[in-house]
């Protein structure tokens, strides 16, 4: 396979056009961050940070994508990250459809590279979410493992390989989870499997909700740094 983009987010001192800041206070599942674009909460220190604070009101985090200006069809993608270990917070390093091809979310489709809720310490996941198959069905294609002792402690290779009929998750090398299209009776079609088109990268460290779960307030500052992403064709 042939290295088709890199961010080396340790030799850059601020994002390059590639890249999307997302702000507002309104976003899913209930979360509680506020998403800001400021040089307290995006910054450099040997990788990319994305940092999430509280000031005793607001909690204030960090969001970005590469919405209609990086996005692509298969391929291998690696991000080597930490991730944040404070209770109540919910990093994610995810891929949306650029175009809504099959319809509105989860129509089109939504691969999730990795999620993390460290209310649930040493568990990973892996999830794909599709019109028939997504979080309200955790059974389908909503894989967990919690063979993940002190995850967040250092830095990890998270890694996914997107092919036509299948989607492969790693982390540091290894498989942690498989999903095949059409396997176990699932529909094959797009209700079923949407990952035929273009998605772009999303990165951002949201705080509580239904995922996150119950928050320290004590445990500001957080962050989530990412060292570096490749894709590959």
């Amino acid at each position: 396979m042939k290295l088709i983009k890199e961010y080396d987010f340790t030799s850059m001192t601020t994002l390059d056009k590639d890249w999307n800041v997302r702000v507002g206070d309104k976003w899913a599942n209930r979360e509680l961050q506020h998403y800001v674009n400021d040089k307290e909460h995006i910054l450099f220190q040997d990788g990319l940070v994305l940092k999430a604070t509280y000031d005793g009101t607001t909690i204030r985090s960090a969001r970005m994508d590469t919405k209609d200006n990086f996005y692509f069809t298969y391929g291998l993608i690696e991000i080597d990250a930490k991730l944040p270990g404070g209770k109540g917070t919910w990093p994610a390093i995810w891929m949306m459809p650029n175009e809504k091809i099959y319809g509105h979310w989860p129509k089109s489709g939504e691969i999730d590279i990795v999620e993390y809720a460290a209310n649930k310490k040493d568990r990973l996941f892996f999830c794909l979410h599709t019109e028939k198959y997504n979080h309200r069905k955790p059974d389908d294609q909503y894989y967990t493992d919690d063979i993940f002792p002190n995850i967040a402690d250092d830095f990890h290779t998270f890694a996914l390989k997107w092919e036509e009929s299948q989607i492969t998750y790693y982390v540091d090398g290894e498989v942690v989870a498989h999903y095949k299209r059409g396997e176990h009776g699932k529909d094959p079609g797009p209700s079923g499997w949407p990952f035929t088109h273009d998605y772009y990268l999303i990165l951002n460290l949201a705080i509580g909700g239904t995922f996150g779960g119950a928050v320290d307030y004590t445990m500001f500052p957080q962050e989530m740094v990412v060292k570096a992403i490749r894709v590959y064709q």
